[in-house]
């Protein structure tokens, strides 16, 4: 998929795909509103996200046809959080503050989680978020792939 492809489809379908993102959201985050904001990233922004030791062995086949899709609340700054899916590596990442810090969750098919703080150093799963981030990610990902694979299937 190109990125003008990526770029025409979400504008295309961007009510539809958000309306459904917004959902998935709803099952850790009930009772929030959320404003969405996608957009494709590259490799090089692929760096800020994925811990840098990983980056550097990942980078030759993360591509240039990643989504990131930003949820920002609408009350609480502290439910904002950002969802990347990188389909050519089969990886999810949701990246959150939390009372320590920055987390991020690096999240694989069957159920592979590893989380990282800032600097991309392992931590344990973080009390506040872990679980809700951890069901996110087994929702996000199958409705993720969906997405992409029927992209590619059009182009």
């Amino acid at each position: 998929m190109s990125t003008t492809d990526l770029e025409r489809l979400l504008y295309t379908v961007r009510t539809d795909f958000q309306a459904e993102a917004a959902n998935i959201a709803a099952f850790a985050f009930p009772q929030t509103k959320f404003r969405l904001l996608a957009r494709r990233i590259g490799s090089t922004h692929a760096a800020l996200i994925l811990p840098k030791s990983q980056f550097q062995l990942l980078s030759s086949e993360i591509g240039n046809h990643n989504l990131t899709i930003v949820f920002k609340s609408q009350n609480h700054a502290l439910e904002n959080f950002q969802a990347n899916f990188f389909p050519k590596i089969t990886t999810l990442t949701l990246l959150a503050y939390y009372k320590d810090g920055t987390a991020n969750l690096r999240y694989q098919p069957a159920n592979n989680y590893d989380w990282f703080n800032a600097r991309g150093y392992k931590i344990t799963r973080p009390d506040s978020i872990g679980e809700k981030f951890e069901l996110l990610a087994r929702k996000f990902y199958p409705f993720f792939e969906e997405f992409f694979l029927e992209q590619s299937n059009h182009s």
